[in-house]
């Protein structure tokens, strides 16, 4: 069975939401981490495997009502008549008179430890069979009736009594205008679900599974499978990772990398400033960012205006022109704050500008999908890769040493971004609240579409920039 991980489209919208309007770069990698962090927050997606040559595809069943996935339909269709009687009926409780007659022992469940009844009274085979259909049904009748034991004992039998002066009674929810729904019991509301479980249960290789029902699978196989597919995700969300990329692209987000190793997402795309055409005071701040990455905005105002008061008219035009650089990408804002610029966004002459070859073409998108998706994998099965980078340890890196410098986002998923604060991601009881803060860190960088994972400060590339390289074999 294959098993995989998606993001919840409420949560991963209003985390698209915060994004947008944040106005920042976030690193994939902790985005994928968070969703993967709650039950609420993500589906699994399980899938049987293609069957061999003239065998037949095994199917899962799963409930409409609930999203519970089942091996067995029989077990699907006992889950419907047991779990979901108030889908159709109303429950009511009445109190009713204590069963009179001679009553010398009482039956119990050795199982459950449930009394059934005494032998002679009219609910016991009534009682005998709710409990087998309910909680047992995957022993055999007679199995069952072996392991009832019968009990001379006049407190439980007074025990019993006082339990059963408690009447459950359903009633149909939906009935004509003008008519009221008889009273039924719970064995005659079962027999009439049975008649519309075919409706509740659909049957496929495939299915999507919210993650708190993940963890309730009558089936061992199931459980173990689900489990061991989450604690492989919880050491590097590769299958989030996959599902993120082109949902982000999809709602119009841009991703590009950092140190050729993380991949960060942000609704502004990178864009270098056309230095020719601009304005000094945007010259100033490109060349200073391109001398001093990674820094933040406070820092760009008190080095380039030292001692000017913030609400000077030039601290105010410095702060200005700032914004405009970063709202329309000339200038990356990472999750934490500090700055960095596109790759090409150095300071050059117009003539410079002009001599630049144009990049080659990475690749069609599907390509490079695949080669990311290879990659990843190959990544995944590599017994010795070395441990990530930490966010911080990468953020102390010197500006001037090449490593550090953001490079174009290639398929290779190695490193992992540590303890970077990322988007809160709304609990599903309050869906209108905002995603919260979302992370800060790196600095320069250009745009890409495509895959990769974390590692701060830098020059980023855009895809387009770089060809896709070939993945590396497992080791």
């Amino acid at each position: 069975m294959k098993v995989t991980f998606l993001p919840d489209r409420e949560r991963l919208a209003l985390v698209v939401r915060d994004i947008q309007a944040g106005r920042r770069a976030f690193p994939l990698v902790e985005i994928a981490s968070r969703f993967l962090s709650r039950e609420d927050l993500y589906l699994v997606k399980l899938e049987m495997a293609p069957p061999s040559a003239g065998a037949e595809r095994q199917t899962l069943v799963q409930c409409l009502e609930c999203r519970r996935v089942f091996r067995s339909r029989a077990n699907a269709e006992a889950h419907v008549v047991q779990d979901h009687l108030d889908t159709f009926f109303h429950v009511e409780e009445t109190e009713v008179e204590a069963p009179a007659g001679n009553f010398t022992c009482v039956a119990r469940c050795g199982l459950s430890g449930a009394l059934l009844g005494p032998p002679n009274h009219h609910g016991y085979n009534e009682k005998i069979q709710e409990l087998w259909s309910s909680r047992f049904a995957h022993l055999s009748k007679a199995d069952y009736l072996a392991h009832i034991e019968t009990i001379r004992d006049d407190a439980l039998v007074e025990q019993w009594k006082e339990s059963v002066r408690k009447k459950t009674v359903y009633r149909l929810k939906e009935v004509p205008e003008g008519e009221e729904a008889p009273p039924q019991t719970r064995a005659e509301a079962q027999e009439w679900m049975r008649g519309r479980v075919k409706a509740m249960l659909r049957e496929s290789p495939r299915s999507i599974v919210p993650g708190p029902q993940s963890r309730k699978f009558d089936d061992g196989a199931l459980r173990a499978a689900v489990s061991a597919a989450w604690q492989k995700e919880s050491r590097f969300p590769l299958t989030l990772l996959l599902a993120l990329r082109p949902a982000f692209r999809h709602m119009r987000l841009h991703l590009f990398k950092v140190n050729a190793k993380e991949t960060y997402v942000t609704a502004i795309p990178p864009s270098p400033v056309d230095l020719a055409s601009a304005p000094e005071i945007v010259r100033e701040i490109v060349a200073f960012l391109e001398a001093h990455p990674g820094i933040p905005r406070q820092q760009v105002l008190d080095q380039l205006r030292p001692g000017a008061d913030p609400e000077s008219s030039g601290a105010a035009e410095l702060l200005l022109h700032l914004g405009n650089l970063v709202a329309n990408g000339g200038v990356i804002e990472f999750f934490d704050g500090t700055l960095a610029l596109p790759r090409t966004g150095a300071v050059r002459t117009a003539d410079e500008a002009k001599e630049q070859p144009a990049p080659e073409s990475a690749g069609g998108e599907g390509a490079r999908e695949a080669a990311a998706s290879a990659a990843a994998a190959a990544d995944t099965a590599r017994p010795e890769t070395p441990a990530p980078e930490s966010a911080e340890a990468s953020s102390k890196a010197p500006a001037d040493d090449p490593a550090a410098m953001p490079v174009a986002e290639s398929p290779d998923d190695s490193a992992t971004a540590a303890g970077a604060p990322l988007p809160a991601i709304p609990a599903e009881e309050a869906p209108e609240e905002s995603a919260g803060d979302l992370p800060a860190g790196p600095a320069n960088a250009k745009s890409s579409e495509d895959t990769g994972e974390p590692n701060p400060p830098g020059e980023a590339v855009g895809e387009e920039a770089e060809p896709t390289p070939e993945p590396e074999k497992a080791g």
